[in-house]
Order: C-alpha cells, then structure tokens, then sequence
C-alpha cells in the first residue's frame, strides 16, 4: 500500500494553522458555534478569489476583459468582507 503524504501549498498553511487553532486538540476550550461557520466561509470565499484569478489569467470568455476580472475582484472583497461581519456581530448578540 502506496503511502500517503499531506503537502500543503504555501497558500494552505495560513488555513491550516486556522483550522488547528479552531479544533484545538487536547485542549478543553471550545469555541462558540458560529467561529466553526466563519472558518468555512473564509475557506470558500478564498477559494473563489482563487478562482477567479484563474479565469483572469486564462482570459478566455467574460475574463477576457481585464476590468471584468477587477470588478469581480471588487465584489467579491465587499462581499466577503460583509458577510463575515455579520457572521461576527450575529454571533457575538446571539451568545
């Protein structure tokens, strides 16, 4: 059986140092519900900006345009910017 290796691209590791924080092993503290959904969204949303990059780079269809890729660019900061104050404020008055 082939063994399996773990490799972490350098843009992993920030998340991974996140998650291990997160989860805390052996540690007796827990965080509150809503860390664990801010967590998932900021890996989703950075994979998005990932892959919007990617089309820019490629400029092939919408991304063609280099102001298509800054616009979406845009959006997506002022989106996920939004949604994970909310997360934040919405957890904080819930607990």
């Amino acid at each position: 059986m082939a063994a399996v290796h773990l490799r972490l691209r350098r843009g992993d590791r920030p998340l991974a140092g996140v998650l291990y924080y997160t989860v805390a092993p052996g540690s007796e503290a827990e965080p509150p519900g809503f860390v664990y959904a801010i967590v998932v969204s900021l890996f989703l949303f950075f994979n998005v900006f990932a892959l919007d990059q990617w089309l820019q780079y490629r400029a092939k269809g919408r991304w063609a345009d280099y102001l298509v890729g800054e616009r979406s660019y845009i959006i997506l900061s002022l989106v996920a910017k939004s949604l994970l104050a909310w997360q934040v404020f919405g957890g904080t008055l819930a607990g």
